[in-house]
């Protein structure tokens, strides 16, 4: 199993909110859209992703589908990257990267120059975290549900 489908059964294990595949070619076409507007293309491995689920939520962080997912009957969208790319385009600390997801007081975005996934402050775009892949970073995600109690330790115990 790859170490993406590794990840991901994770998290769909851990009830994360996961949406249908698209397929590898559609993401590739959009990535010319966003080439043609300045602003970077989608990561391969992102693409990677996306045919694996178009877009995730869970535990409040939210990885953006290529297109806004309508849910609850309009009452709300998954956010998608066609969407929300002229966020990028119109704010220059921005500029080169890519917006692909939300956490609570984080944004997730691949910086195209760097050739890498960062983890920016919602507020000021300060660089809390860096990662080379979209692997590394779901690892990182993960890591509270990888930690296990020893054995014996059960609740109400310790």
């Amino acid at each position: 199993m790859s170490e993406l489908n590794g990840c991901l059964k994770t998290l769909y294990e851990n009830y994360a909110v996961v949406f249908p595949p698209i397929e590898p070619k559609t993401a590739q076409q959009a990535s010319v859209k966003l080439v043609k507007s300045g602003v970077p293309p989608i990561p391969l491995d992102y693409v990677s992703f996306l045919a694996a689920t178009n877009g995730l939520s869970w535990n409040g962080v939210v990885l953006f589908s290529l297109e806004n997912i309508e849910r609850n009957k309009g009452q709300f969208f998954h956010p998608g990257i066609m969407q929300n790319f002229s966020f990028c385009q119109n704010n220059a600390v921005m500029r080169k990267k890519l917006l692909l997801g939300l956490g609570w007081e984080t944004i997730l975005a691949y910086d195209f120059l760097e050739k890498e996934y960062v983890l920016l402050d919602r507020y000021s775009y300060e660089p809390i975290m860096k990662f080379s892949t979209l692997v590394d970073f779901l690892k990182h995600v993960i890591k509270p549900l990888q930690k296990q109690l020893p054995e014996g330790m059960g609740e109400g115990q310790g």
